[in-house]
């Protein structure tokens, strides 16, 4: 066999090889595979499944009836339509906002944005922020709310079963020293409730509805 033809040969196992590899990826992950970037959005369309997907600097666009695993995002907020499903998904900057009927297996987090989840948003984990305010509509939480800076507001028929925390914030620098005076806010609809503690680490403005909330407060600040 000439050189040439035994290369060419080569060639084609090499590349059936790595077709086979990222094929197996793709089938373990998801029918799509999986979309890792430093610069650049993603979009996930109707019907498409992927696995995981991780963004150093960009967005996530989930359309309706789509699903992943894991979304992880540095730079960029995490945009979700009607009937998602997603193990987790997470963003240091960015907010994360879904539509209705949201199902994740495991937690939603961000640490310099808000989370907004519409209509029946069911969560297995916990849904935290620190520097953004938290806004669930008739949703089902598993364990924990936290926030420290950001406000907190459970509408329709929401319930958290684990806590409802606000933690202690850090000193912010003012003008004339270290100073924090705002104070976040928790309100409660009539139908929501939080069926652990409402664990208070700073002072925050209370705006239940439903009077029994109250006796649920923790203060430790």
């Amino acid at each position: 066999m000439k050189f040439s033809q035994f290369a060419g040969v080569t060639t084609l196992v090499a590349a059936a090889v790595l077709f086979s590899g990222v094929f197996s990826s793709a089938k373990a992950n998801g029918p799509f595979g999986n979309i890792d970037k430093v610069m650049g959005s993603a979009v996930v369309g109707s019907g498409e499944q992927y696995g995981d997907i991780s963004l150093v600097n960009g967005s996530v666009q989930m359309a309706s009836n789509s699903r992943a695993k894991t979304v992880s995002i540095v730079n960029g907020g995490i945009d979700i339509r009607d009937d998602v499903q997603l193990d987790s998904a997470e963003t240091v900057n960015g907010t994360i906002e879904a539509g209705r009927n949201l199902q994740v297996t495991g937690s939603l987090s961000t640490v310099n944005g808000k989370i907004i989840a519409d209509d029946n948003a069911r969560v297995a984990g916990n849904v935290s922020s620190v520097n953004g305010d938290i806004t669930l509509n008739s949703a089902q939480i598993a364990q924990d709310i936290s926030t420290v800076n950001g406000d907190i507001q459970l509408a329709g028929n929401t319930v958290v079963k684990g806590n409802v925390v606000f933690k202690k914030p850090g000193k912010k620098k003012s003008f004339f020293g270290w100073s924090n005076n705002d104070k976040p806010s928790l309100h409660i609809a009539a139908d929501a409730v939080v069926e652990g503690q409402i664990i208070l680490e700073q002072p925050v403005e209370l705006d239940f509805a439903n009077p029994d909330m109250q006796a649920k407060v923790v203060e430790r600040f």
